[in-house]
């Protein structure tokens, strides 16, 4: 059994969709998890200088990460567009370090290929990186730091949410349904927002997480309650060809019910009412006879 460790989560903005400061006790480097639409907003932290990161995203009803390193971790996120990466990331998860000399160029390459290389064989993300990192070459006594740094960093990941280490543990949808003992949902229920104009399918998966299904009908029309974030992704999706005429063309990630019915439907909407069973009960509802909160 391994000793106990503690981990200090700072909610920068008091809100746990926004900005995350993580540290660790005893360890010279911080984590920052921050979301796409903020990036812009964190140049006052310390991401100027050499670290690690990670770009996670969903896209077609899978989990995909982006492993990079960069010598000013801010400027290198400002340049990963969707224009330039061809992939629409959600949020990014920094490490740096806290004091001089901790990470240096060959030490983020190092690790940088390392993560790559440890991702690839649990399988359980799909890897956006175009090519495998190159492994730098550093010292024994740099390379125990790095592996111990690691060990670290799989601690910190999954705390904020995210579990691109674990490997997978299923060959397939049924297996996993009869190894699985907690209670979670059911990946293959689909719940439906039928209104005017709209006709949209979405899933509810195991992991919590909402996905707008290719082929549904959103509103072309926008209110004025309609949140900026999803104004936003919805200009994306259009200069993209993810959406044609209004119709959805590939499965798309939500992480939350009323943003994925709002997203719909073009204005500020409750999901948990407006998502509902093709038997007609209402996502709250479903919610409450498997009991999850």
């Amino acid at each position: 059994m391994g000793h106990g460790k503690s981990i200090t989560v700072y909610l920068m903005d008091g809100d746990a969709n926004q900005r995350y400061q993580v540290t660790l006790d005893n360890w010279n480097i911080e984590a920052y998890k921050i979301p796409y639409e903020m990036v812009l907003q964190s140049s006052d932290l310390n991401l100027h200088t050499a670290g690690i990161y990670f770009l996670f995203g969903y896209q077609d009803s899978k989990n995909f990460v982006y492993v990079g390193e960069a010598e000013d971790v801010y400027r290198r996120l400002t340049q990963h567009t969707p224009e330039k990466d061809k992939f629409i990331w959600d949020t990014a998860v920094v490490f740096v370090a806290t004091g001089d000399g901790v990470l240096d160029k060959a030490k983020i390459k190092y690790l940088e290929n390392r993560l790559y290389s440890i991702i690839k064989l649990a399988n359980s993300y799909i890897l956006w990186n175009k090519n495998k990192p190159t492994k730098s070459k550093i010292s024994k006594p740099s390379e125990d730091s790095m592996e111990s740094a690691i060990d670290k960093i799989k601690l910190v990941i999954p705390v904020l949410g995210y579990t691109p280490f674990n490997k997978k543990k299923y060959i397939n949808k049924k297996l996993e349904e009869k190894i699985v003992s907690s209670p979670e949902i059911d990946d293959k229920k689909i719940f439906y927002i039928n209104q005017k104009e709209v006709e949209a399918r979405c899933i509810l998966d195991s992991n919590g997480n909402f996905i707008l299904l290719s082929g549904s009908q959103i509103s072309s029309n926008i209110g004025t309650s309609f949140k900026k974030k999803l104004r936003e992704k919805r200009i994306e999706m259009i200069k993209k060809g993810d959406i044609v005429d209004n119709i959805i063309q590939c499965d798309t990630y939500f992480d939350s019910a009323t943003a994925i019915a709002s997203f719909v439907v073009g204005y500020s909407i409750n999901g948990k009412l407006t998502l509902k069973t093709k038997d007609g009960r209402t996502l709250a509802k479903y919610l409450e006879s498997i009991s999850i909160n």
